[in-house]
This record gives C-alpha cells, sequence and structure tokens, in this order.
C-alpha cells in the first residue's frame, strides 16, 4: 500500500528490521514478547514499531508477506500484526498460511485495515483472525489490543502445557516412569496392527517379573520394594533400543514390545535383563535412616518370551497369552531364567497355566 493512503504523523527514517528489545524490567523472569509488524510502508512499519517497544515488546519488521511466513516459520513469535494490503499477497493469504504453520501453537494475529473495509476484516475474523484494528489507529488502542492478545496467549500456552502434562500422566506409571499398563495394551495391539500392515513383521514380547517379591516387601517394607521396582524400571529402560515400547504390567510385572525382533534376538534381550537384574544390588537402610554397613539385598526375575506371528500367536491377546505363560514356565522350572513359548512349549505353558487356574489366587506368580 502506497505511503500516501498511509495515517501520516509517524516519522521517517531508515527502516530497521530488528528492533531493540524494550525495558528488561518489564518482563521480569521471561523473555520480552516478540512481536512482528507486518506492514511494507516503512513510515507505518517504524511508527507501530516505536510504539509497541515502548511497552518493552522484541519487534521485527516484515515487508511483505512471503518474509512473515518464513520468519514465524524460522523465529519464535509470540504475535502478529499483519496488514491486510501487502505487494506480493493479500493479507488474508498470509493469515491462512501463517495459521496453518502454528500446529498447536497459538499465535495471535491482529489484522490492519481501513475502516470501510468491512468484508475482508469479517472473512479474516472466520477465517482465524484474532483481532483487528481499523485506520487510523491510536497508540493507546494498539498497546491495549497487543496486551489483551498476549494475555490469551499466555493463557493458551499455559492449557497446553498442562494438557501435555495431564496426557503423559494418563499414559505414565506413577511409581517407575514406565508406561502403563492401560498403554502398553494400546501399543501392543498398535504394534501388532502395524507389522500385519507390513507384510507379518515380526514383534516380540518380554513379560518379566520380580522373583520372591512378596518376600521382599513382607521383609524390609514397601519403600524398599518401591526402589526396587523402580531400579528395575532403570535396568530394562538402559537395555532396550529407541523403538523398544517399556511398560509396568502390573505389581512387580514389567512387560517389554520389541519390534522388528524375532525370537532369538528377544531370548537375547531377555537374558541381559536377567544379568543386569543379578549385579543390581539395593543398600538395606538401617533404623536410623542410613544405610547399612555391608547389608545389600539382589533381587532376581523370570522372563517369559514369545514372537508374533507363528501358526498360534496370531493376535495382540494370543501374543501376551503365550508370553505369559512361558512367564509361568520360568517360575516353574526354578525362577531366574528366560523361557520361550516356542512350538514345542505351548502345550506344556498351556496346561501349567490351567493347573495354576485351579490353585488358590497368588499376588505374584508364587515369587
Amino acid at each position: 500500500m502506497s505511503e500516501s493512503a498511509r495515517e501520516p504523523g509517524a516519522p521517517a527514517g531508515g527502516r530497521e528490521s530488528d528492533r531493540k528489545v524494550g525495558p528488561p524490567s518489564t518482563f521480569p523472569g521471561a523473555h520480552p514478547p516478540r512481536v512482528l509488524v507486518v506492514e511494507d510502508s516503512r513510515t507505518q512499519a517504524e511508527w507501530l514499531a516505536r510504539v509497541l517497544e515502548g511497552e518493552g515488546y522484541h519487534v521485527q519488521v516484515a515487508a511483505d508477506g512471503r518474509e512473515a511466513i518464513r520468519r514465524v516459520g524460522a523465529e519464535p513469535t509470540d504475535l502478529v500484526f499483519l496488514d491486510m494490503v501487502l505487494p506480493d499477497m493479500h493479507g488474508l493469504e498470509v493469515l491462512r498460511a501463517l495459521k496453518s504453520s502454528c500446529g498447536d501453537q497459538f499465535i495471535p494475529v491482529i489484522l490492519l485495515s481501513v475502516k470501510s473495509d468491512l468484508d475482508s476484516r469479517v472473512a479474516g475474523l472466520r477465517m482465524g483472525a484474532d483481532d483487528f484494528l481499523a485506520k487510523p489507529y491510536a497508540d493507546a488502542e494498539i498497546q491495549a489490543r497487543a496486551a489483551a492478545m498476549l494475555r490469551i496467549k499466555a493463557l493458551q500456552d499455559q492449557l497446553r502445557v498442562t494438557t501435555a502434562k495431564l496426557e503423559r500422566l494418563s499414559v505414565t506409571d506413577g511409581l517407575t516412569g514406565l508406561y502403563n499398563h492401560l498403554h502398553f495394551q494400546d501399543r501392543l495391539r498398535e504394534e501388532i496392527g502395524r507389522s500385519q500392515r507390513y507384510d507379518n513383521a515380526p514383534a516380540s514380547l518380554i513379560m518379566l517379573d520380580l522373583d520372591h517379591f512378596k518376600r521382599v516387601n513382607d521383609e524390609y517394607g514397601h519403600p524398599f520394594g518401591d526402589r526396587v521396582l523402580r531400579g528395575t524400571a532403570e535396568v530394562i529402560s538402559a537395555a532396550i533400543r529407541g523403538p523398544d515400547i517399556c511398560a509396568r504390567y502390573g505389581g512387580e510385572e514389567f512387560a517389554v514390545i520389541l519390534p522388528n525382533t524375532r525370537l532369538r534376538g528377544a531370548l537375547a534381550v531377555a537374558e541381559r535383563f536377567l544379568r543386569r537384574m543379578r549385579e543390581k544390588s539395593y543398600p538395606v537402610v538401617g533404623a536410623s535412616g542410613a544405610d547399612d554397613p555391608g547389608g545389600e539385598v539382589r533381587v532376581t526375575a523370570s522372563a517369559g518370551v514369545a514372537v508374533y506371528p507363528t501358526t498360534e500367536v496370531n493376535t495382540a491377546e494370543t501374543l501376551l497369552k503365550y508370553a505369559d505363560d512361558a512367564l509361568y514356565r520360568a517360575k516353574r522350572e526354578g525362577r531366574d531364567r528366560v523361557c520361550s513359548a516356542s512350538p514345542s512349549h505351548y502345550s506344556a505353558a498351556s496346561a501349567y497355566a490351567a493347573e495354576r487356574a485351579k490353585a488358590p489366587p497368588s499376588s505374584d506368580k508364587s515369587g
């Protein structure tokens, strides 16, 4: 838009793309809000920047739509003042591009227009603009609308952070920091579904249960047992790859999904878990609260492994069943060992599970 059509009163001079930051005391403990002014008139842009800098904002200026889109994509931006008429693009095109590139971030956009341009203002608000200023506008109005939009952005950002935290908590076990049982079930179904889409790519499951854990709780107390559970989670997390999925299945039982892993590889991983469990010790805390000199406890674990797909294992549910059956067999055969649900073992494992179903209930697979 030509300068002759602009509101007079802004001082002339060379345009600065990056404006200086206002008084640092305005925003203690946080960076000054970063404001982008998209305006092709040098006079108007510098006037807007000066008004905003007076509020302590960090101001940058873009002279056309493409520069504005590039800046928002490359640099953190808290607020945009967008002129409707630009030399290379219509303001509504720029608005559409800015809003579509924000993702889950909220970047408020204030449209700058003339009073007679009602249709464009309405179209902009429907397209996602957050406010508008009709020319001519006063310094106080610019400052008030900027402050209002930044307050809304701060609340939106806080809501986004809180929502993300709640989402993490909903899938995380509070004691160990691993995924919880519900999320494990979802991820197991997702992984088997992914495997089925890619020509039944292999996927393995390890079920791991601490040996004699009830005895640990009874003898040393539940706080000590919690230390053991957290330590086990650390051992498992340190021994898996990035794509692997580890969860606390329940109580002292853990589950690990190994995508693109055949039985031999899964057995090696499970053996690594058990070896590191044997090596790990837990100092016993005395009555004074200090570690008991020389007193430490080692806790072993048993593991069952199953692989998808086989003739018998063709769903997430059957994969879980056979891994659990293999875990039962590892317990029966002496604990502190890995058993696999290979086809030759399926019937034996199932028979043992059926035998256990007739026995009185136990909280830890008989330790």
